[in-house]
């Protein structure tokens, strides 16, 4: 049996978005660097963030000295002290929160692909950044030199070739009827020639080929290039600096937004009009004050009259 981290933004995705790492390994990292097994792209999740290893039947959680600490339910880790995970605990990373899960049935533990393109499928969800085009292939030579084919989210395939119903359709003699097709699943997008037809990668025939940013695929005389840029996005952060993160950012925006909005100079100068001033209003409270000292005062006389005329 294996575990499962479950991991959201605390704000700004689109609604019900999560994405799911399961692991069968006894030792996991948490973070922002290519060496993450949960890559988190985001500036308040440091490059090697924190760990969550096995000791004997117990998951510890232990922060790796990150910039803006690592939580578990809450509380805050202290120093190089590790504490013991439960089933269901929150361990929260900057702007990001992991619900962890033990006895998970792991038909297919995470690649180094899929960790991959769960990390650009958090990107892409995030409403924080500049909208992401989605992966592409683009013709930059042959016929259909300019013609862009996006390729949607995953589970998705789309056909290349020169019949009719074809996605990317290349009317040229040296292009198969359905010359290849390209899939996108959980560990990316993935190319395969069809049939007896061969792409060319590389310089090199192949028949199938997970895809990277800037991949060149050859069919006949046509050159079609691969675009990820959520790839690139991701790329970028690893030069970045860590970005301190407190968790009131989020509460102090929603309330400054929640704000009623500041009446025009006109319904303003009604108002201070309509309502007394607090000059006005203070001769009357002054005159309230002077008349109980007043009766306080009768009250006190009238006493020490009666106990003198009884004496």
């Amino acid at each position: 049996m294996g575990v499962r981290f479950v991991v959201r933004a605390r704000e700004g995705v689109k609604p019900g978005s999560q994405v799911e790492f399961p692991f069968e390994q006894t030792r996991i990292v948490l973070g922002r660097g290519p060496a993450a097994d949960v890559r988190i792209p985001h500036r308040s999740v440091s490059e090697f963030h924190a760990t969550v290893q096995l000791h004997g039947d117990a998951w510890q959680l232990a922060d790796a000295s990150s910039t803006n600490g690592t939580k578990l339910n809450g509380k805050r880790l202290t120093g190089d002290r590790s504490k013991r995970l439960r089933d269901g605990d929150l361990i929260e990373l900057g702007a990001y929160v992991l619900s962890f899960h033990t006895g998970v049935l792991v038909s297919e533990p995470v690649s180094a692909e899929r960790t991959a393109e769960l990390a650009r499928r958090l990107l892409r969800d995030a409403h924080g950044s500049p909208a992401l085009p989605a992966p592409r292939l683009c013709v930059v030579s042959g016929p259909q030199t300019g013609t862009v084919l996006e390729i949607a989210n995953a589970p998705s395939r789309v056909l290349i070739g020169r019949k009719q119903g074809c996605q990317l359709l290349l009317s040229t003699p040296d292009v198969g009827a359905e010359h290849a097709e390209v899939i996108h699943d959980l560990d990316g997008v993935l190319i395969r020639g069809l049939g007896e037809c061969v792409l060319g990668i590389g310089g090199q025939p192949q028949r199938t080929r997970r895809l990277r940013d800037g991949d060149e695929v050859s069919l006949g005389d046509t050159r079609l290039l691969f675009e990820e840029p959520a790839q690139v996005a991701i790329d970028a952060l690893r030069n970045e600096p860590d970005l301190p993160f407190s968790p009131f950012q989020a509460a102090t925006r929603t309330a400054t937004e929640e704000l009623p909005v500041d009446p025009a100079p006109a319904q303003l100068d009604a108002a201070v009009r309509l309502q007394p001033s607090a000059a006005s209003e203070r001769p009357d409270a002054d005159l309230l004050i002077y008349a109980l000292a007043a009766i306080v005062l009768i009250a006190s006389s009238l006493g020490l009259l009666m106990l003198l005329r009884g004496s």
